[in-house]
């Protein structure tokens, strides 16, 4: 693995441990009156101000081509942010935290739907154990989804999107104003349409604001968008699904919220596609190197 590889990687895990912190501030937000819009307005105008200030020296706004990039993932981002923060609010953290990475099967599909990268056997077979997952997370006693399931798995498919739209502009190479232009796009999409809902500010929850802003949308999509420079989308995205673990642990620890037998089942087999991704490929090299060899000698033999 080279260096640059190696530290894209810790940039990814870095950010999916942020995130899944951030489900429990999206809740204390969401619980201490926030609008989703309002919450997604300030998070987006913390995390690009705060990034903003290491940035100015590169003069990011002279450059048409990255502003069109930016402004185009940060309305990728701005929906799929939007499709979870309501998807939660209707749910719950756990469920949140386990549907939102459902984008590590919607990436390589999409991948190929959209560019015609072929996807392997062990893809499928992930793809089957996510929904079966899914099913045992979701399902509420009969063949249904809540309203807040189905936005949480909207928004899988359009952080998908964001992520293989991440890999397309990485030949920018300024991961740090890349970010500053997808959070001040949020941030503008969000207050906009925060002037339908006539909500206040409230006057509790700014230091969960805060978290959001600075550390989940400002941070933690540096870190990815980094990340992303030096590691495939669809490794990527397994990585980044770590935010489930670590969003449901701290909704169960924190925030006390139930984890049934059902759940637990469904969020390991989750997990198993997860790993599957990873390392279905390399058994299936490593089974076809042992299956030459063993014919070979079987070749040999008189």
């Amino acid at each position: 693995m080279t260096k640059n590889k190696k530290y894209g990687k810790t940039a990814l895990l870095t950010a999916s441990f942020l995130w899944g912190i951030g489900f429990i501030a999206v809740q204390g937000a969401l619980d201490s009156g926030w609008h989703p819009f309002l919450l997604l307005g300030f998070r987006g105008l913390m995390g690009g101000v705060f990034l903003g200030l290491f940035s100015l020296n590169r003069k990011w706004w002279k450059k048409h081509d990255l502003m069109r990039d930016g402004i185009v993932a940060g309305s990728l981002m701005f929906l799929a942010f939007a499709l979870q923060t309501f998807g939660q609010r209707a749910s719950s953290a756990t469920n949140a935290s386990f549907l939102t990475t459902l984008y590590v099967v919607f990436t390589p599909l999409l991948l190929y739907l959209i560019t015609g990268r072929k996807v392997g056997v062990s893809t499928w077979i992930a793809g089957s154990l996510s929904l079966f997952a899914t099913a045992l997370l979701t399902l509420r006693g009969s063949f249904t989804l809540s309203f807040g399931d189905t936005l949480l798995i909207g928004c899988a498919i359009t952080f998908a999107l964001h992520i293989l739209m991440l890999e397309k502009i990485a030949h920018h190479d300024d991961a740090l104003s890349l970010t500053v232009l997808q959070c001040l796009t949020m941030s503008v999409w969000a207050f906009l349409f925060s002037l339908f809902s006539k909500t206040g500010v409230p006057a509790q929850g700014w230091g969960y604001v805060a978290y959001c802003g600075i550390i989940s949308s400002g941070i933690a999509f540096f870190l990815q968008t980094y990340g992303q420079k030096h590691v495939d989308a669809s490794i990527s995205a397994i990585l980044l699904t770590l935010e489930a673990l670590f969003g449901a642990a701290g909704a169960v620890l924190i925030l006390h919220e139930p984890l049934g037998p059902t759940a637990v089942l469904g969020g390991f087999l989750m997990m198993v596609a997860i790993l599957l991704l990873e390392t279905g490929p390399i058994l299936h090299q490593q089974f076809m190197k042992a299956f030459i060899i063993a014919k070979r000698e079987v070749e040999k033999e008189p």
